[in-house]
């Protein structure tokens, strides 16, 4: 084989290969350009893009193409910074802004020259380019002994010009992880402005930057990127930040900190109106606002704990207000049925906390118990089975908290199997409307009615008259059975039977004087004839005939 054949079988190997590498990496619009042996037409990048890594080619490719094309271009940061660091330590500023601009436009023409054959490592640069560009100017104020740049405000204003232009560069190239990046240097930018209104000002300007990158380009990543890093640096800044009300009583800080995260909030809650559509996913809208609440919640818990652990009231009385405001709109407005229910139920926790805050415990338990009846109700309203069952969760553990923390007030004792009785009676009387399958959630309710109803009176009669209190709660059990025609009631009203027979043989009969003995004997021994009775004469005939109604 001569030396031509040769030069031309390698030279097509070549061209195939670099068509394959392109295919594997998945390109964006191209123009055809000649391989070496002028055989092959080959593609080349038209635009700098996302690219994504090929999963199927073999571990060492991955790690040869990829691997260390991010090893090299970390080093080469790192090595970048040192350089600048070095002159700037020095006291030669100006020699270290000429490095640093010399090796930014090094970077970039390496982007540009590696374009055509190696895609990847174009990415690579390209990307690193804006990282070490931000670095540099942000350097030339911040976190640094010796400025280059004295007026802040020109420092800030440099850097918000390069955010600007990587925004542009990265809508103009459809690029997420650029778009992400310019994103993150614009928190970190408004973090390092160590000025309340301009960190929260930048900070939102940047979320409305990004909802409508969202919502143009389904840009979900970078949305959730932010989120989490704006939580994160405001997390740091209310930690971090030197003024202290109690220094400064006068200092308004913290309230505008509330007013401008509130503000933060309500903009990714506009997410809700974004109409379904097969160009996104819709589990996006549902992630954002639950990412959104939960970050929120801890910012504010933050505020209050550290600033205002006595006067929280206005703060989440305006919360409440927002939320259940805001889901009446969204109920009325928005195409995502479950987003009205998630703001509603924010909303009763937000009433929640602030009448804890107005009347404290134990007293705010009487009113917390009764709210969850109101909760309910309005359930009706949203037909929402979310606030059924996350009301359910949340009375129980009132609940709970209510008997440790304190468990004497007698209006309270009573008044929970009360709400109990009333909760499971509306969801009986509309399990259609709140799109109820099964009687999980009543029953919740209804041994919760069982065993409160049995501590209420444990708690609030003499001794002697426990026994028959309990037998006469089985006998309006049992009335209840026979009204609304329900098994259920019947099954309560056995089980405290069998309960006071118990606490009769165990404890009154050492306990209570003879009088309230033989008064509790004739009463168990009355109201179990009267139920061996019926159900001799009705529930027998009923078994044989119709079926009974479960009511």
């Amino acid at each position: 084989m001569n030396p031509d054949d040769l030069k031309l079988i390698l030279d097509r190997i070549d061209s195939l290969e670099e068509r394959i590498s392109q295919l594997e990496l998945n390109k964006v619009p191209t123009k055809e350009v000649k391989s070496k042996s002028n055989i092959e037409p080959v593609k080349e990048v038209a635009e700098f893009s996302d690219l994504n890594i090929s999963v199927s080619a073999p571990f060492e490719s991955n790690l040869g193409e990829y691997g260390l094309a991010w090893l090299g271009n970390i080093v080469m940061f790192f090595a970048i910074s040192f350089l600048w660091q070095y002159f700037n330590d020095a006291g030669k500023p100006l020699i270290s802004t000429l490095v640093g601009v010399v090796s930014v436009v090094a970077v970039f023409l390496m982007s540009r020259y590696f374009r055509k054959n190696f895609t990847f490592l174009s990415f690579m640069f390209n990307l690193f380019g804006f990282i070490i560009l931000f670095y540099i100017v942000l350097r030339m104020h911040y976190f640094t002994d010796k400025p280059f740049i004295t007026n802040q405000i020109l420092a800030t204003g440099l850097l918000l010009l390069l955010i600007v232009f990587q925004i542009y560069t990265a809508f103009r190239k459809q690029s997420q992880i650029l778009a992400a990046l310019a994103f993150t240097f614009a928190l970190i930018t408004a973090y390092a402005s160590r000025n309340t209104h301009s960190f929260f000002v930048i900070s939102i300007g940047i979320t409305c930057v990004t909802l409508y990158a969202y919502l143009k380009f389904n840009w979900w990543k970078a949305l959730t990127i932010v989120l989490i890093t704006g939580f994160i640096v405001s997390m740091i800044w209310l930690l971090k930040n030197p003024v202290s009300l109690v220094k400064n009583p006068d200092d308004l800080t913290y309230h505008y900190a509330f007013t401008y995260l509130s503000v933060l909030a309500g903009l990714y809650s506009l997410v809700v109106f974004r109409k379904p559509d097969n160009s996104f996913s819709g589990d996006s809208i549902l992630s954002t606002i639950l990412i959104a609440g939960i970050s929120y919640s801890m910012l504010v818990l933050a505020i209050v704990v550290k600033h205002f652990p006595n006067s929280f009231v206005p703060f989440f009385v305006s919360i409440s207000v927002y939320c259940l405001v805001y889901s009446v709109i969204l109920k009325l407005y928005s195409p995502w049925k479950y987003t009205p229910s998630l703001y509603a139920l924010y909303g009763f926790v937000s009433i929640s906390v602030s009448v804890f805050g107005i009347y404290h415990f134990p007293d705010s338990f009487l009113l917390l118990i009764y709210q969850s009846v109101l909760v309910l109700v309005l359930a009706l309203w949203y037909r929402s089975q979310i606030i059924t069952l996350m009301n359910t969760v949340l009375l129980l553990i009132l609940i709970i908290v209510y008997y440790k923390v304190s468990g004497t007030l007698q209006i309270v004792n009573f008044s929970i199997p009360v709400v109990a009785f009333l909760s499971a009676r509306i969801i009986k009387w509309q399990k259609e409307r709140l799109n109820i399958k099964t009687d999980f959630i009543r029953n919740i309710y209804l041994f919760t009615l069982f065993f409160t109803f049995l501590i209420a009176t444990y708690k609030g009669l003499p001794g002697q008259y426990i026994t028959v209190s309990w037998l006469a709660i089985s006998g309006i059990y049992f009335v209840l059975s026979i009204l609304i025609k329900s098994i259920k009631y019947r099954w309560m009203a056995m089980g405290n039977l069998l309960i006071s027979a118990f606490y009769l043989f165990l404890f009154d009969l050492a306990n209570i004087d003879l009088i309230y003995r033989v008064l509790a004997f004739l009463a168990f021994a009355i109201i179990s004839i009267i139920f061996s009775t019926y159900y001799v004469k009705k529930l027998k005939r009923n078994d044989s005939g119709s079926p009974t109604v479960e009511g």
